[in-house]
């Protein structure tokens, strides 16, 4: 493949299929703001930064131009069709018969992408799974991008999540992952919900990370939630 793209231009090419502004990506990766604009080569250090907050990207692509921008897999088995079937019409809350399979697996000829845990308002495909001993039963996993539960849970653990969106019931004092709007503002997040004093319209948004304040937020801002019932986190090891 002649590629004449540069490893920068893969990059932003990249930000852009995740809906990841340039400000965003500078903040979770820490590689230096205005970095991406500079004419200079990017260092091993910096893709090494860019794959533990992104590991969905493929490394090769990233480096090389060659092969799909992310990583993928697939499932093919009936009987797991069956089961995602169940499950993707959980989530958006349907029959599961209504729910074509052709709708569940992606075309043969084309690769299929990365999709990331929180398109929960898009169509996309099931990518697999996780299998966690003596866990109940989840809807779906992926890896986490935010910090707001730092040092607990980092940028590039997983969590596993029950969707939670289709009732107003909430366990308070747990871990949710969450969609919000505020203001004209869209924001994914992972906090903890807690009773607020604002009273009953309310919640109280908190996480591990020291930096962030905790929050009240109006209960009708989430758009949608999943309660985090495994999460795991990965230690590197030199």
């Amino acid at each position: 493949m002649n590629d004449r793209t540069t490893q920068k231009d893969r990059v932003l090419q990249f930000l852009e299929t995740q809906g990841v502004s340039k400000n965003k990506f500078y903040a979770q990766t820490g590689i230096a703001n205005g970095s991406l604009d500079k004419k200079s080569g990017m260092t091993g250090d910096t893709i090494a930064k860019i794959f533990k907050v992104y590991p969905n990207v493929n490394l090769q692509w990233l480096i090389t131009g060659e092969g799909p921008m992310l990583n993928s897999s697939t499932v093919r088995n009936a009987a797991d069709i069956d089961m995602m079937r169940e499950q993707y019409a959980n989530i958006i809350n349907v029959d599961p018969a209504s729910i074509p399979e052709a709708r569940l697996t992606p075309p043969s000829d084309k690769e299929m992408s990365f999709i990331p845990l929180f398109t929960y308002k898009e169509f996309h495909y099931c990518q697999g799974y996780v299998s966690i001993p003596d866990l109940d039963s989840c809807d779906g996993a992926g890896y986490i991008k935010t910090d707001s539960m730092y040092p607990l849970i980092k940028p590039g653990d997983i969590v596993c999540y029950k969707t939670a969106n289709n009732t107003d019931a909430i366990h308070w004092g747990e871990m949710y992952v969450m969609y919000l709007q505020i203001d004209g503002e869209e924001m994914i997040t992972l906090k903890y919900i807690n009773k607020s004093s604002l009273g009953d319209d309310y919640v109280l948004l908190s996480g591990c990370n020291t930096k962030y304040h905790d929050k009240d937020v109006l209960r009708s801002c989430i758009e949608w939630k999943g309660l985090v019932k495994a999460y795991i986190c990965y230690h590197t090891v030199f």
